[in-house]
């Protein structure tokens, strides 16, 4: 005789159909499909985060994106007020990235590649705030206020380690000079990798986190540039100028004598002496690694020789390398004491 069977939902535990006559029938489903659209929710919000949280950003990109808008206000103010000159065509190779960039994100995002929409946006980001930031350097250079040279020097000999003996311990030794010239050219290069490489592995936060820090490491930089310019050791100690240290001494100096009236990302040169932004370039890139040791250890090595060559190449005294670290240090803690604000958006949506 065939026995009764009882039509319901599946119960997912044993495999046959549920009895809806017994207390708490159909709880396991609705808990599991709770939970599952909660993971859900959760993973959309952490692993895509500038789409959600705040106005349809996280608080994380709206921060970015409100620094690098803030910025060309202030560039573009600074431009009109100062009478400077901003050929608008310089404008189209950049914006063409950013659109290309976007659109990649775009097309990306609704395929569900995640990792690629990291990427693709966190190089958007920086981007257009290292093109904005570089007019802002060469605007602010325009300001001229009194060379702190003599003083980075003093510095230096209260220390015991001055740029002309740093110099010429490394051109006694050539290839480790011809090394250290190599290292000091890799930092744009090794932006864009960071951003790839952690992008493409799915390391979201670490990315946001380095890209943060990397953004208020350059702004505080920037601020101490316009309160303590200087010219550089190769000028003040009157080493022979390669060619590029030519062309940012001729930058620097016709920019704080109104010879200069061309600001653009176009053809720049790096301005800033004190303090060393290479310094705290390849410290914030050596600690974007930490979490991942197979990349940190060589990555780490390379930007300790960064560092090292800001003296060697005579572009930096003693004082701007310290200077740099102490920037990037705190850098460093103000991303983390912001960390908890940045978060809170995911939290709600996660927990909720």
């Amino acid at each position: 005789m065939l026995k009764p069977i009882h039509v319901g939902r599946h119960d997912p535990d044993n495999g046959i159909p549920e009895n809806p006559n017994r207390p708490g029938a159909g709880t396991g489903i609705l808990t599991n499909s709770a939970t599952r659209i909660g993971a859900a929710i959760h993973w959309r919000q952490t692993d895509r985060s500038w789409f959600a949280g705040f106005g349809g950003l996280s608080r994380d990109s709206a921060l970015k994106i409100s620094l690098t808008s803030g910025m060309i206000l202030l560039t573009v103010a600074l431009v009109v007020r100062l009478r400077l000159e901003f050929p608008l065509a310089d404008l189209a190779r950049p914006l063409a990235f950013l659109t290309l960039l976007v659109a990649c994100a775009v097309y990306y995002d609704r395929r569900g590649e995640t990792r690629f929409v990291i990427c693709l946006a966190s190089l958007a980001q920086v981007l257009a705030f290292v093109a904005c930031y570089t007019v802002l350097m060469y605007v602010t250079a325009s300001a001229a206020l009194p060379l702190v040279d003599r003083s980075l020097v003093a510095f230096d000999a209260a220390c015991g380690l001055q740029a002309p003996d740093v110099r010429a311990w490394a051109q006694a030794h050539p290839t480790i000079h011809l090394v250290l010239g190599w290292a000091y050219d890799t930092l744009l290069y090794q932006l864009a990798l960071i951003v790839i490489l952690l992008g493409l592995l799915g390391d979201r936060r670490p990315l946001e986190v380095f890209v943060l820090r990397f953004m208020l490491g350059a702004l505080l930089t920037l601020i101490l540039f316009l309160f303590l310019p200087a010219e550089g050791p190769f000028s003040t100690y009157g080493f022979e100028p390669t060619e590029s240290q030519a062309r940012y001494l001729e930058h620097f100096r016709s920019l704080r004598s109104g010879e200069r009236r061309l600001v653009s990302f176009e053809g720049a040169e790096g301005l800033i002496t004190f303090p060393s932004f290479h310094a705290t370039w390849a410290l914030l890139l050596a600690l974007g690694y930490r979490h991942r040791p197979v990349l940190f250890v060589p990555l780490a090595a390379l930007n300790a020789l960064v560092i090292v060559s800001t003296m060697t190449t005579g572009w930096h005294y003693f004082a701007d390398v310290l200077g740099g670290l102490t920037v990037g240090l705190l850098a460093v803690r103000g991303v983390h004491w912001a960390t908890p604000w940045l978060r809170r958006s995911e939290l709600r949506i996660g927990n909720t």
